[in-house]
């Protein structure tokens, strides 16, 4: 049971840890709009293709520091996923190296009380049941944890893909609208017209990039039936492992003359 219920309390909240992407992600957009609303007659407008080489450059970089940002505290948090699941196998393997410690002092004070060889030959049937029993529970229970912790990492890796992707896109999107704003400023066409047409297509791209981000958060569903899964086949290595071993004590009990 103690195996059980260090495995079942698993600190979850450390799968939270993906949420940071979409904060940094939803950030990434503002600059820009920052630059391109400005009042009609202002000397933004007046001065917009003097001013955006300039201003888009200060974007830019603010995007290379939130994307840098994001990147450190993604391997900060796959650093963070790796040291937690070594210290549970730790003190998993602990656990389980006290309760053999354990069995085997009880199983020494049973076969004290085995006098008889029908006695002995039942307490070994115990033991070797017992044993059995333990094996099957820790090899479903190990297998288990390792199919989830490594649905998980799988799950850490799709969602750091597709915030890639997304923010990729958006980059690509504000690159060509910033080429077209230059092209355009170069080629005499009115500021004003510039101005709107480069706030239209970076609305398209801010538009696009939400909706991106919104089908990234969906990923998060995912884990629910993971952790449900998990739950389930643990539950019943456990109940299979009571069945068996509640069996073997009723057995060794009658062999033993005791109720």
């Amino acid at each position: 049971m103690i195996l059980a219920n260090l495995m079942m309390k698993m600190n979850f909240k450390k799968i939270t840890i993906f949420a940071f992407s979409v904060f940094v992600t939803a950030c990434l957009a503002l600059p820009v709009f920052a630059i391109s609303q400005v009042g009609e007659g202002s000397p933004a407008l007046k001065g917009f293709c003097s001013r955006i080489s300039e201003l888009t450059l200060k974007v830019d970089q603010r995007i290379n520091d939130r994307e840098a940002k994001l990147e450190k505290k993604h391997q900060e948090n796959l650093d963070k996923f790796a040291v937690n699941k070594s210290e549970r196998n730790a003190k998993k393997e602990e656990g389980r190296d006290k309760r053999d410690t354990n069995r085997q002092e009880h199983y020494s004070a049973l076969e004290a009380k085995a006098t008889t060889d029908a006695q002995k030959q039942a307490l070994a049937v115990f033991e070797s049941t017992v044993e059995a029993a333990i094996t099957a529970r820790q090899t479903t229970i190990d297998a288990t944890i390792a199919s989830f912790q490594a649905d998980i990492k799988r799950a850490m890796d799709n969602r750091k893909v597709a915030v890639d992707a997304a923010v990729s896109e958006f980059k690509n999107a504000e690159d060509l609208a910033i080429d077209k704003a230059i092209s355009d400023c170069a080629s005499g066409i009115d500021q004003k017209t510039v101005r709107v047409t480069f706030i239209a297509s970076m609305k398209t791209a801010r538009d696009k990039f939400q909706s991106d981000k919104q089908a990234i958060e969906k990923l998060r569903a995912s884990f629910e039936p993971l952790r449900v899964a998990r739950k389930a086949a643990i539950d019943k290595a456990i109940q299979d492992f009571k069945i068996a071993i509640e069996g073997a004590k009723n057995e060794l009990k009658i062999a033993l003359g005791q109720k």
